[in-house]
This record gives structure tokens, sequence and C-alpha cells, in this order.
């Protein structure tokens, strides 16, 4: 096999890989087919036509209602340095979360809006507490808060929505926020004046609609994701595969709902048992998590333990640090065992160079560097068929009649002179793997989201006056070069196209992407033509 042959399966196999992705994230999703899981849990909705999860019962799963999480209704708005949310006063639910460090584009004043009450975009975060005969708030019962506009001006704020019963029981929700934070904590302090003990079991729910991130260059994961503590293994299914969830019991654990570069997170007690359980009616898909049931004895108050949510980016070196596994959200495709080094590796080189365009480029010298040795193989290979190319044709004018002739002439050059043609293939081979898992890593790399680097705004963008596309056509082409020519005239043909079949293939591609091909052409063309000068003078 011959390098120009190698090029050519290198364009065959990135265009199936590409197709294969776009069709894997444009499956369609049958809206009338969703599968509800049936709640095994017997509820008591007489008296607010909300259905709770039953207490004393071992099913993990709670079947919760989503009417009227779309209508609208009171809600308190708190602003952060890092958010902006607004809190529902049906339910206490996070309605709307904007990151406020996430321009739409570059220059606008408009924030990535990640959490939405927008019924074509419906992504909520809700919570409550299920309890005998509806006497504790759901997530559709009515708070009142104090204030409607909080404002972070010390390093924590804690914004308090209240709720009373007939039977004079009054619950707090109360709402934890932190500078410097995507976290916000929600816990709950309860006054049972009446004269009977109240189990109660918190629980939490992530309800979205359904998006389509389908972009035959942006093929990245959008679904749930449900972590296992005890085996430190996820579940991670997308929408159309909603029902594969079914119930989970955990000690600890969380779950998420992620999409490209954010995510909005459940993150429950780590150290008591958890179950989660998934539904979807409505095309409104949910992930649920009930807590440990407790009780609240009469005329007593208790304060229930913290939940957090995270709302926010799947930010590499600082999503560890909220809850163990949170790096799982992370979607590297199924090349993750070579991404996650990547990964990484990237990050660290930008921590001492401060530049993500340069962090690229190194890391491609030390992959380079790495790869070196069979590199060297390779191109030793390729110098030794170019110097043999006169007498490759001379043989084919002389037995190009006969082609088992012809190729046992062949071997036997190869044999004499020492030269495997194969050697060249392995290290181009190699490199496939490394530049798809190179791809899937700085497509879900928030870090590089609108980050400029010479004349490009924006490296998870393609170059906006495609410039780099452009060089690296031209690198190809100078790479042809110096390699043998083909013997065959339409192979010859085929390889004068790849060039520019690549050029147009990568006009769409995240500009870093292009940055790291380019400059590993580069790499490669000073390499080759070294060892060319050496072995063919």
């Amino acid at each position: 096999m011959n390098n120009q042959k190698l090029f050519l399966s290198i364009a065959i196999f990135l265009t199936i890989f590409l197709l294969w992705d776009k069709w894997q994230i444009t499956k369609k999703v049958d809206a009338d087919g969703n599968v509800v899981h049936k709640s095994e849990i017997t509820l008591d909705t007489s008296a607010q036509n909300v259905d709770v999860p039953a207490l004393n019962t071992q099913s993990p799963e709670i079947d919760l209602p989503t009417p009227s999480i779309t209508q609208k209704y009171g809600f308190t708005t708190v602003t952060t340095d890092l958010l902006t949310v607004e809190i529902s006063h049906k339910g206490g639910t996070i309605q709307s979360a904007l990151l406020n460090a996430f321009p739409v584009e570059i220059g606008s004043d408009d924030k990535f809006q990640l959490l939405s009450d927008n019924p074509s975009a419906l992504f909520q975060a809700q919570s409550g507490l299920a309890s005998r005969d509806n006497l504790l708030p759901t997530h559709l019962s009515d708070f009142n808060s104090v204030n409607t506009n909080y404002q972070l001006s010390a390093d924590e704020l804690v914004v308090p929505l209240t709720w009373q019963s007939k039977d004079n029981i009054q619950v707090t929700k109360n709402f934890h926020f932190k500078r410097g934070s995507y976290v916000v904590g929600v816990d709950y302090q309860i006054t049972n004046n009446s004269n009977q003990a109240i189990p109660v079991k918190p629980y939490v729910r992530l309800s979205r609609h359904a998006i389509d991130q389908s972009n035959l260059m942006m093929p990245t994961f959008t679904g749930g994701i449900v972590y296992d503590k005890a085996t430190h293994s996820v579940k991670k299914n997308d929408f159309e595969d909603w029902d594969e969830f079914g119930k989970q019991q955990e000690q600890g654990g969380w779950m998420a709902m992620v999409q490209q570069y954010f995510m909005a997170a459940w993150i429950p007690n780590q150290s008591q048992a958890q179950n989660f359980s998934a539904s979807s009616s409505n095309e409104i898909y949910k992930l649920t998590n009930a807590n440990q049931q407790t009780s609240v004895a009469a005329k007593s108050s208790a304060t229930l333990e913290l939940n957090r949510l995270y709302v926010g980016p799947k930010e590499h070196d600082k999503i560890e640090s909220v809850a163990k596994g949170l790096n799982y959200t992370l979607d590297y495709g199924w090349l993750d065992i070579l991404a996650d080094p990547l990964s990484w590796g990237i990050h660290k080189i930008n921590d001492f160079v401060g530049s993500w365009g340069w962090s690229i480029i190194i890391i491609t010298l030390l992959i380079k560097l790495v790869f070196y040795p069979l590199s060297e193989k390779s191109y030793r290979s390729m110098a030794g068929m170019r110097k043999l190319a006169p007498r490759l044709a001379k043989l084919k004018e002389t037995y190009g009649d006969d082609k088992q002739k012809m190729g046992q002439k062949t071997m036997e050059l190869y044999r004499k002179e020492k030269i495997n043609p194969a050697s060249g293939c392995l290290p181009i081979m190699v490199q496939i793997p490394v530049f798809i898992a190179f791809y899937w890593m700085l497509l879900d790399t928030v870090e590089l989201r609108q980050t400029a680097f010479w004349w490009l705004s924006d490296l998870s963008a393609m170059d906006p006056y495609y410039i780099l596309p452009i060089i690296m056509g031209i690198s190809m082409f100078v790479q042809q070069k110096l390699n043998p020519p083909p013997p065959d005239p339409m192979q010859a043909k085929i390889m004068m196209a790849l060039p520019l079949v690549f050029t147009v293939m990568f006009l769409w591609f995240p500009s870093g992407l292009v940055l790291y091909w380019v400059f590993n052409n580069v790499l490669s063309i000073t390499q080759q033509y070294t060892i060319n000068k050496r072995i063919n003078g």
C-alpha cells in the first residue's frame, strides 16, 4: 500500500465517519411512542390533583406530573456574578438560568440561557416534598417570596420562599448561592405545628423538551446521565432511548441532562441511598431522584438536608470538584480512552502558556514526537519508493499486460532493495483515531468557545476567512509532491483531487481542529523533506 492509496482511504474513512455520526444524531424521536414507566407507588391525588411519591415503599420510581410547568407564574430573580436565575413561585422551580460569563455570540449583551420556561425549549429544575395526604408542598404548590429581586453582594446569599398549610404547617424553601459558583443549594425548614408526625421524602427532578443539536460537524451527545457512585460508571441515554434508564437505587450518585458545552445536574447527599428514575410524556423528558425518607415529629421543627443543583459549563478542571464523576458529562465519543488524556494534556499546557491556540500547537508537536519513530520508518519507506519510481515505471512498460508477472517482478524489486511499501501506512493509520479523538475532545471543550487566536475569533467555530482550510489543502498538495507518484494514471488524478476534497471538507470544521491538522502537516512535510534529501539527494 503506498501513501496515495492511504490518503484515499482516509478520505473515505472520514466521510463514512461523519455520515455515521450524522445518522446517529438525527434518528427521529417518536413522540407518540415514548415509553412512560408506570409507577409502582400507591398515590393519593384526590386533594390537589398532584401525584407525589408515596412513602414506605421499596420502589425507586416517582411518577410526577408535568401539567402547569410551562404556565407563567410569579417569580423571583436572583443575580450572582455567574448566574441570573428565575425561581417560580409555583413550586419553587428554577425555571430560567442565564450564564452571565457566556454571551450567546461574541460581542452580544445577551447571555446564554441554559434553563428555560419557553414551551418549545423547556428545561427546568424542580424539587418538592412527598408526604402523606399532601401535607407538605410539592413542585406544584404555591409559595410566597418577600422580595422578587435578589443580588449577591457578599460571598453567600440565601433566598427563602415560604409556604403554609391550613393546619399551620410551615415550610421555608431556601436557595443557597455562592460567589464564583454555578451550584445552587436547596434545603427545607419544616415547622410541624400539627398533632401528628409527618413522614416526608424530598425529591428533585430535571425536565426538558428534547433538543436537536444535529450538525454534521458537531455530533455531540445530548440527553441524560445517571452516575453510579459504587462502580464509578454512568448510564447515558439520548432522548430516543430514554426508557432504557429504568430504575436505579444508588448510594449517592447524581443525575444530569447535558448538551454541548453545558449541563444541569442534581447532586444529592453522597452518603445516603437515592432512587433515580426516568419517564417521559408529551415530548417532555424527566429524570427524577427521591432522597431518603425521614419524619418530622408533631410540634417540632426539622431541616432537611441540602440537594445541590449544578447549572453551568462543563469545565474540565472544575466540575470534578463539584461532585465525583461529573467529568463523565464531557462527551468524547467512543474514543474517550484517547480523548481523556488529550483533554488533560491540553488543559495542563494551557495552564502554563495561557493560550488555547498555542496549546493546540504544542500538543500537536508532542503527539508528533510520540509518533516520531513510526513516522521516521514510514517516510524512509516512501523515500525509497520514490527512488524506485523510474524502475517501477520500466517494469510497468515491460510487463504491463501480464499483471501476475508484473506483481512478481515488483515484489522481487522490493525484496532486493529491502523496501516494505506497507510500512508507510502504519503511522497515518495510527493518527486517524488520534485525529478523531482530538476532534471529539475539541467539540466539547467549552474553554475554546469564543476564544480568539490570531485572526480567529472563535477556536470552536469555523475559520470565517477559510485561511486555515486553504493552508491545509496546500500542505496536503506539498505532501503529495514529496511522495512517490502513483503508477496508475486514474489513481494519480484521484490523488490530485484529494487536497481539494479535504479543503472543502474542513471548511466547516472547528478552526482549532484545522489548526491541529495544519501544524501536523507542516511538521510531517519538514520531516519527510529532510529524509528525502538524505536518501535521494
